[in-house]
């Protein structure tokens, strides 16, 4: 069943931004791990009988809050940690994401992001270099995100070798990238932000190296998890992004 999508009405929009020099890496998990995370109403979602997390990394520009600019430089790094959830919906499913945690480079962008989910957004001190995002056949764009805890920092790089073709719901990238709502919680209620975006143009990875602090960062369950051989890697240019206010649904 496809995500029901709000009308394109200017008052219901909550954010919107461009996600560009995106990257997530996809990692096989226990169920069990994400099982007490797992918001009242929605049940986690599987791809051929696994779940799995991704770390993402993006870039943030153009922000508006109800459709006021929001002028922090020229843009911000990001990074999380989510899982992937299901809500059913008469004899289908609204899919969704839930955060386990957010990072950002800017203090304005925590303190104002959090403020409108009601969550924690962390401040990180963040850099990136990439390239070949700039719309041209002829590029292959590659990623490298570095963010730093404690004395170290912290890297994601990546390459990319050629677009993929078939992001259908049945591909493990068509999973991925099928998840049109985000899921928080407040006060012990499920909130539900349906999302909009055109689809992504996405490439597979050449190259991939990941060194990141999983036990200080996200928890010491995630370590195992992350250890391991990603389940696959991909990179998007991204594109514009609304984000909608949330219903509360329990």
């Amino acid at each position: 069943m496809p995500a029901t999508q709000p009308s394109n009405n200017t008052e219901k929009k909550l954010i919107t931004a461009k996600f560009s020099e995106l990257v997530a890496v996809n990692f096989q998990i226990d169920p069990k791990i994400l099982e007490p995370r797992v918001p009242r109403g929605l049940e986690l979602d599987f791809y051929n009988d696994e779940t799995y997390v991704s770390l993402v990394a993006m870039m943030l520009r153009d922000v508006r809050v109800w459709g006021i600019p929001i002028h922090i430089a020229t843009g911000f790094e990001e990074f999380n940690l989510r899982f992937y959830v299901r809500r059913r919906i008469g004899d289908g499913y609204r899919r969704g994401s839930c955060f386990i945690k957010d990072y950002v480079s800017s203090g304005a962008a925590a303190w104002i992001l959090g403020s409108l989910y009601k969550a924690d957004f962390h401040k990180l001190k963040m850099k990136h270099a990439n390239s070949g995002f700039d719309g041209l056949p002829e590029s292959i764009p590659s990623v490298d995100y570095g963010w730093k805890v404690g004395d170290n920092w912290n890297r994601l790089r990546v390459k990319g070798l050629n677009p993929i073709r078939n992001t259908g719901r049945d591909t493990k990238h068509g999973f991925f990238l099928d998840h049109d709502y985000e899921y928080g919680q407040r006060k012990g209620k499920t909130l539900e932000y349906p999302s909009l975006r055109p689809k992504w143009t996405i490439w597979n990875a050449a190259q991939a190296s990941f060194q990141c602090d999983v036990k200080q960062l996200f928890g010491l369950e995630f370590a195992k998890a992350l250890a391991r051989r990603p389940a696959s890697v991909f990179l998007s240019r991204g594109s514009d992004v609304t984000i909608y206010r949330p219903t509360t649904i329990n």
